[in-house]
């Protein structure tokens, strides 16, 4: 299936769609297919959205780890073009990564009463003493989730340093495809690409036994309309460039863009 014989999606309200090309948020091999990934799944993204793609300036450039973090320098300096990419936009932000991390300032941005449905197969909750790794992407909803509700699918890698904040009384929810039902009214979605099943997509970077179908991820976020208003939505962790693995995310680009722009009409 060719990328390229895809329609394009329309859409009543104006969406922009913000690629970062990050890698240094993650320390696997993989993590050299970000960059390429990121591209592609953007492009496909405008295409089938039908918005325009803005790429942050990133580096290609790592630098010491510091404080627990590895490449904090680098990160920094691409949370600051990422903050300066969205001063200028009012409308509904689709942010195409990269590793996962380059969720935190789209997050940052949004008052606490806005939840987060963190769709991963990573709680990415660590902090620099616990991380096994010092990679940032499995620290950044931690960074992120502020004093707001936070709702975590399809996880199936949890850390032990990670569980205590993780329970029905807790800040973080642990949810199952199908059961999420948030209580904020506004929601962020965030969808790493791992929390699909490794059978249905190989793109990703740090595959985990298990996962949801993509039919299934579709059906969920689909759900999330008219109900809740989603303000902001990230995809990321895509390293493949293959236009018929690419195709497959198709109708996830379709349910992301829906429930991204609707405003209850």
């Amino acid at each position: 299936m060719c990328v390229c014989a895809i329609p394009a999606h329309t859409h009543t309200s104006a969406m922009r769609i913000h690629a970062v090309p990050q890698f240094q948020g993650a320390l696997v091999e993989a993590r050299s297919g970000l960059p390429s990934g990121c591209r592609a799944l953007a492009r496909l993204a405008g295409r089938v959205l039908d918005a325009e793609v803005t790429e942050v300036p990133v580096s290609t450039d790592t630098s010491p780890t510091l404080g627990g973090i590895a490449n904090l320098d680098v990160l920094l300096e691409h949370q600051e073009a990422q903050r300066t990419a969205l001063s200028s936009v009012d409308g509904p932000v689709l942010t195409i990564g990269g590793d996962c991390s380059v969720d935190l300032v789209p997050v940052r941005r949004l008052g606490d009463d806005v939840a987060v449905l963190w769709f991963d197969a990573h709680a990415d909750l660590n902090t620099p003493g616990s991380s096994p790794s010092g990679a940032f992407h499995g620290m950044v909803l931690r960074s992120a989730m502020g004093e707001r509700e936070v709702v975590l699918v399809g996880a199936r890698s949890i850390d032990d340093g990670e569980r205590p904040l993780i329970g029905e009384d807790k800040q973080v929810r642990l949810a199952e495809c199908g059961g999420v039902a948030p209580r904020s009214r506004e929601v962020y979605l965030h969808i790493d690409l791992d929390v699909l099943s490794p059978d249905e997509f190989n793109g990703m970077t740090y595959p985990e036994p298990g996962g949801v179908g993509v039919e299934e991820l579709v059906d969920q976020v689909r759900r999330l309309s008219p109900e809740w208003t989603v303000v902001g939505a990230a995809i990321t962790e895509c390293v493949t460039e293959d236009e018929a693995e690419l195709a497959k995310l198709v109708p996830l680009l379709e349910a992301v863009g829906d429930v991204l722009t609707y405003r209850g009409r």
